[in-house]
């Protein structure tokens, strides 16, 4: 039963006065948006529903399905005991995660007239009949029947907080153009009940926590919209520029032209050298500042009195100029790749940096600028506890207390935490864990090292999907991962919101099934299926990472869904939803194992075929064995001897997931595989 007063109770309650009122919607969704616990009776079918009895219908399934003895409204950190995790958040190694990007994932063309949303003017989230037609909170709620057929015990959410508008690339802007941290998007807000955003959003964690299953927000500490919230409140804590200056034109090559406008600095070779040298060797004294011409872009912030917004959008100031003794038309500047310091990108237009430290010498600062040495190689002149720009630190770190008080959330994603100064995440760490130890602090860095751990984190992304793909890539994961070790756990993501899509590389589908197959099964690794891999999707969310300049050319006029309008690829049919549903059955049945760090439990095999891959994973009485042949045109010969494993294996080892390989079983002969795999083909095996 939902406790009474509750967020998903009200809801509940809305919906049912709803249902006198409502007259025919025409309103259809995908099929496999299924109850909890009901199998969608055909995965690639568009079913016509009433709104209101559809959304009962699943907040009833999940009321069912409910945990016994549990408060949903509060983390579920100290209500679920882990039985393989250990201390301090490490419970993400359960289970696995579903990375859910809410705008996105339960988008769908609800009346069929060929377009999502679209339909106000004023609201293009909204279609004619004024039904929200991007992704909201209602129907994630409604989408945790297929979330939890994963089996998953985490969801990751992308940023939900209000986004800015002045730089949007899209219709709809980035969810990390980030207008105030602590307040939620209200387009996430379902307009079918009477409630607002905030309402709607803890009823979707309480809803996700009365399945058992947690909820991590993604957070980013170090940018805002350039139209923030914060700006008019303080604009001290931001940087400015000479409203003259122009932000830099990304066809432009003439050298002379781009150093006069405005984006990330432009270095002499024998500077970048000297910064190179620097960093790699952690020195952090003295580094290289821009040339003169950048810095002087750069004034002082304005006073508050002297900040205004526009009815455009954009906010201005006047800041005054000791120099030219007199005030100036100033601008907040965008934001920019900030390493390598001679990355080629053009600014992005919708976020700016904020300021971390206060400079020594307010009227002549010497640290007045964007770059690579004030907003993540901070030079040690800057990063001084006496010099922390205490205010805004405080704002930043009240925020994930905020969250756990009021939504209870379980854990949090810091977008680029090994950035963040290590003064103020620790102090975001330790905050966070005062009020619940067990939190978890996932960081997305693609390095796995120990430096992680000491700064606090669980789990970090990885770099498996960077490489898995390049010819040398895969062998080089296996044996870092297996043979030599890592410190701590990591995302066994193929994909995520910046890459490419899985499906969408060479190989496809059969590419997306050995890796994704690969990753799950490897030590320490967290079970990572961004939404959209499990229905085959190739249309890939943003072009941040990984992507050739001929594939962002071939984009280039093609809308992303991280700033504009689109939808999940929901009635396609693919087989990766049943490939990646038994793929984490199998993995969840043998949790205990497959979370461990320990190299011991990992053997690689020697097939005599580059193209061959075999490893092991054994302990507590159970071997599993993973093979698979990445050539994709071509089947491949797999020679391997089991050895000692081979003990209690029989004479043949059934396909786990011969429904999707080609290749029933593998017979054994003194304890040696001696087969052809069909091409671009992965197999599982137990005993």
């Amino acid at each position: 039963m939902l406790e009474e007063n509750s967020p998903l109770k009200k809801i509940k309650d809305s919906l049912i006065e709803l249902s006198k009122k409502l007259q025919n919607i025409d309103y259809k969704v995908p099929s496999l948006w299924a109850p909890v616990g009901k199998k969608p009776e055909n995965p690639s079918k568009i079913v016509k529903v009433n709104p209101v009895n559809f959304f009962i219908e699943h907040i009833e399934a999940i009321e069912k399905n409910a945990l016994k003895n549990i408060q949903p409204l509060k983390s579920l950190n100290q209500q679920l005991k882990s039985e393989i995790a250990g201390k301090g958040g490490n419970w993400v190694t359960e289970g696995g995660i579903f990375n859910l990007f809410v705008r996105l994932a339960t988008a769908f063309d609800h009346n069929s007239d060929g377009k999502t949303g679209q339909g106000d003017n004023d609201d293009p989230t909204l279609n004619s009949d004024g039904i929200r037609e991007t992704g909201t909170f209602l129907k994630s709620i409604a989408l945790l029947g297929h979330i939890s057929s994963f089996g998953v015990k985490t969801i990751h959410l992308l940023p939900v907080t209000a986004i800015g508008h002045d730089g949007n690339k899209g219709v709809l802007g980035s969810p990390y153009a980030i207008r105030n941290p602590y307040k939620i998007e209200n387009t996430l807000a379902d307009p079918l009940v009477q409630s607002d955003v905030e309402e709607q959003f803890r009823a979707f964690i309480e809803a996700a926590h009365m399945l058992g299953i947690r909820v991590i927000c993604e957070f980013v500490f170090r940018t805002a919209s350039k139209d923030a919230d914060w700006i008019l409140e303080h604009p001290e804590w931001f940087y400015w520029i000479d409203s003259n200056i122009s932000d830099r034109n990304p066809d432009e090559k003439d050298i002379q032209k781009l150093c006069k406008q405005y984006g990330n600095p432009i270095f002499a070779d024998e500077v970048l050298k000297i910064i190179n040298q620097k960093v790699s060797g952690n020195d952090f004294s003295n580094l290289p500042a821009p040339p003169a011409e950048y810095i002087n872009f750069f004034k002082n912030p304005p006073s508050s009195d002297n900040v205004r917004l526009s009815n455009s959008g954009k906010i201005t100031g006047k800041s005054y100029d000791d120099k030219l003794n007199k005030l100036v038309e100033t601008r907040i500047p965008g934001a920019f790749a900030d390493w390598p310091p001679d990355d080629t990108q053009p600014p992005w237009g919708d976020v700016t940096y904020l300021r971390m430290y206060r400079d020594e010498n307010g009227k002549d600062p010497e640290f007045n600028y964007i770059a690579y040495n004030t907003i993540r190689m901070y030079d040690n002149r800057l990063a001084q506890s006496h010099l922390e720009n205490i205010p805004l630190w405080e704002k930043i770190i009240g925020l994930v207390p905020y969250y756990q008080e009021k939504y209870g959330i379980d854990g949090v994603m810091v977008d680029m935490g090994h950035a963040v100064p290590v003064n103020l995440m620790r102090k975001i760490v330790d905050t966070a864990r005062q009020k619940d130890p067990e939190f978890a602090f996932l960081s997305e860095n693609f390095s796995i090292e120990e430096s992680s751990i000491k700064a606090g984190y669980n789990a970090v992304v990885g770099y498996a999907w960077w490489v898995e793909y390049k010819r040398e890539g895969m062998r080089d994961l296996l044996q870092h991962v297996g043979v030599r070790g890592i410190p701590l756990p990591f995302f066994g993501a193929v994909e995520n919101h910046n890459t490419p899509r899985a499906a969408a590389r060479n190989g496809g589908e059969k590419y997306a099934m050995y890796s994704f197959l690969t990753n799950t099964f490897l030590p320490g690794s967290v079970p990572f299926i961004h939404s959209g891999f499990e229905l085959g999707e190739t249309a890939p969310i943003n072009t941040g990472l990984d992507f050739k300049p001929e594939d962002i050319e071939k984009l280039k006029n093609c809308p992303l869904s991280l700033f504009d309008i689109a939808s999940l690829n929901w009635t396609g049919n693919s087989r990766m939803l049943a490939f990646t549903q038994l793929v984490m059955k199998k993995r969840n049945e043998h949790a205990r194992l497959l979370s461990k760090l320990d190299t011991s439990t990992f053997y690689l095999f020697e097939t005599g075929n580059e193209d061959v891959f075999a490893f092991l994973r054994h302990g507590n009485g159970k071997k599993i064995l993973v093979i698979f042949n990445r050539d994709i045109s071509s089947p491949q010969k797999a020679t391997v001897d089991l050895g000692k494993f081979a003990e209690n294996s029989g004479a043949r080892l059934d396909n786990i997931l011969k429904e999707f390989s080609g290749l029933t079983e593998i017979k054994l002969h003194e304890g040696k595989i001696d087969t052809v795999l069909p091409e671009a083909s992965c197999h599982l095996f137990e005993w």
